[in-house]
């Protein structure tokens, strides 16, 4: 009888730790605020630089759809700027794990990105990611010329709360 007892309470256990992954899963969401650094290797009219500043990111994620804003302030020249963007995101089958792309929709100047979040661990607190982008633009504001930019995100999020995300334009 011992013996059933314990495996009737063995199979509670893995049942109980299945439906806590599966809560997870469904209660696991990237929405919030998040604070960070993007850093990027530049080539403007074959000029190549490199640069890193602090960023702002806002998320907003309905079922698995990102809204995404990107802010940043260029202190030399242009002041505050932005980047809008729409994407998708997934878990791993265990829920472990989140990643994502999301693709620019609209910005501060014409311009092009495409964005990958590496996976990340979801029992990490506070979440955080990290992010490779290719940035593409011959619309810079006081650049001649083609730039394009490999850039790496580093970031925390700092509020769960759902931020304002500005919408993408309509595209024509």
């Amino acid at each position: 009888m011992g013996r059933w007892k314990l495996s009737a309470a063995a199979i509670l256990a893995a049942l109980w730790g299945l439906g806590v992954s599966a809560a997870h899963a469904e209660e696991f969401s990237v929405t919030g605020r998040y604070d960070g650094v993007v850093a990027c290797d530049s080539t403007t009219a074959a000029v190549p630089s490199q640069w890193s500043r602090p960023i702002e990111v806002l998320i907003v994620q309905e079922n698995q759809d990102l809204r995404v804003e990107y802010k940043y302030r260029d202190t030399a020249e242009l002041g505050d700027e932005y980047t809008l963007y729409r994407g998708k995101m997934a878990l791993s089958s265990n829920s472990a794990l989140v990643s994502a792309y999301f693709s620019s929709c609209g910005a501060s100047f014409p311009s092009q990105e495409l964005v990958r979040m590496f996976p990340s661990s979801t029992a990490d607190e506070p979440f955080g990611f990290a992010a490779d982008s290719v940035w593409v633009s011959n619309a810079v504001p006081n650049l001649p010329g083609l730039t394009v930019q490999s850039c790496r995100w580093s970031l925390h999020r700092v509020s769960m709360d759902e931020p304002s995300v500005r919408p993408c334009p309509d595209r024509p």
